[in-house]
């Protein structure tokens, strides 16, 4: 889906914040502060759990709890950002920040409370850029994770297959594989209006050691030469060609998938792989693992998704301090609160310290090679940040889409991929 917002409209909405209003002095001398906290509705019971665990520690603070599911997040908190709905604390992901932080909708918070910067140095870099926006950090992490290359290590073992190290390589194992009878050896996550859609094609062209854009936001990926144009055109072999791939439209449907043991590889958010391993629900759990992403760089795209402070929040004293006290409480202090998502869940973290920590090594140690997880996490790279790259990535989706199974050339993708880019980005910066 394409996210129609036009110039005006993104930096005309810098004065709806504004519009506002000053607060009443009643509701700054109230002896309460009410903190709207908005979020995607995933583990709502661990959500509640913490904010409860808050509130016991701050008896001057009453957390209201409103989610949203992840595929309609973006559309609808553009909706309730432009008209005003009361909203303090939310999660940001590191696509949406420089959009909504042009907007005026969110607030650098270390302008208001400089101790934020503190936690630069122990928080992974890819995380620390992608909750950046203009040289001002805007938040603390939620969860950060990387996108990663997943595989069933018993398969490969019966068949005396090595892991792979590119994506030739790929290929071959999987064409191997089906020799033995594994009619479609890769899984692939395939749904058009999920934002990971493309994110995942992106961890797999880092992986070669290629870049979507320059430094000036040039797109590089339409030059036939490159990593991008020739991985695209290795996904549509794969599929048309060769014939490896399966499809599935979300995660969820590839960890049982993979645990039926007709899959043999898969790119997913790393914390699938702990799903995929969990003993108690899974089949096959404790045959899967992670290695470094297939090609010559063997980077991946790693992202942080984030607590964010609106201006809503900022321009009340009362809301304002809360606000920041609520979001260091989830993503900062002594970070209990990612390390419990981290053993719990099996959600990834950008807070270095836990990478050390004794009881998330024990957790991981169950589904995950931690020191192959920590050595991907050095080697990640986050994502393009821009202002127009949501809109885009609701342009450039479906035509990935239409290309991976054939519908389109890879030539004709990449170049109407370019134009739009170049479209949007002279929308928003004149040029």
């Amino acid at each position: 889906m394409m996210h129609n917002l036009s110039r005006r409209q993104l930096l005309g909405a810098t004065g709806a914040a504004a519009a506002l209003g000053a607060i009443p002095l009643r509701a700054i001398a109230q002896d309460v502060a009410n903190l709207n906290f908005v979020v995607w509705n995933y583990s709502l019971d661990t959500i509640q759990d913490n904010i409860r665990k808050f509130e016991a520690g701050h008896t001057d603070v009453k957390v209201t709890l409103t989610d949203y599911t992840w595929p309609d997040y973006f559309d609808t908190m553009m909706l309730r950002l432009r008209g005003n709905t009361p909203t303090h604390v939310m999660y940001c992901g590191e696509d949406w920040l420089p959009g909504w932080a042009l907007a005026g909708w969110l607030v650098p918070i270390e302008d208001h409370y400089p101790e934020l910067t503190s936690y630069k140095d122990k928080i992974a870099n890819y995380a620390v850029r992608d909750m950046t926006y203009k040289g001002k950090l805007y938040g603390l992490p939620y969860y950060a994770d990387l996108i990663t290359f997943q595989y069933n290590r018993k398969i490969l073992d019966d068949n005396k297959i090595t892991v792979p190290t590119t994506w030739e390589e790929v290929l071959e194992a999987s064409l191997k594989l089906k020799k033995t009878g594994m009619e479609k050896p890769f899984v692939y996550e395939y749904n058009q209006t999920l934002p990971n859609f493309y994110q995942a094609f992106v961890s797999q062209v880092y992986g070669r050691g290629g870049q979507m854009f320059d430094a000036d936001l040039n797109p590089l990926f339409s030059d036939p030469g490159s990593e991008a144009f020739k991985h695209l055109q290795w996904l549509q072999d794969a599929v048309k060609k060769h014939d490896i791939i399966a499809f599935e439209n979300h995660e969820s449907r590839i960890i049982p998938a993979m645990n039926t043991g007709k899959h043999a590889f898969s790119v997913l958010f790393n914390y699938v792989l702990a799903a995929m391993n969990e003993k108690a629900t899974q089949p096959l759990a404790g045959q899967f693992s992670m290695a470094l992403m297939p090609g010559k760089a063997q980077a991946c795209l790693g992202f942080c998704k984030f607590y964010a402070m609106t201006s809503q929040a900022a321009e009340d004293d009362k809301l304002r301090d809360s606000s920041w006290q609520f979001i260091e409480f989830m993503g900062g202090g002594d970070f209990q609160i990612a390390k419990r998502w981290a053993e719990e869940k099996g959600l990834g973290f950008a807070q270095l310290p836990l990478f050390d920590d004794p009881g998330v090594q024990k957790a991981w140690s169950s589904w995950i090679d931690v020191d192959t997880f920590k050595k991907q996490a050095t080697l990640a790279i986050n994502g393009t940040q821009t202002e127009w790259l949501g809109m885009w990535s609701g342009f450039f989706r479906p035509l990935l889409a239409k290309t991976m199974v054939g519908e389109a050339s890879v030539a004709e993708t990449m170049d109407a991929g370019a134009k739009r880019w170049l479209e949007l980005r002279k929308l928003v910066r004149g040029n």
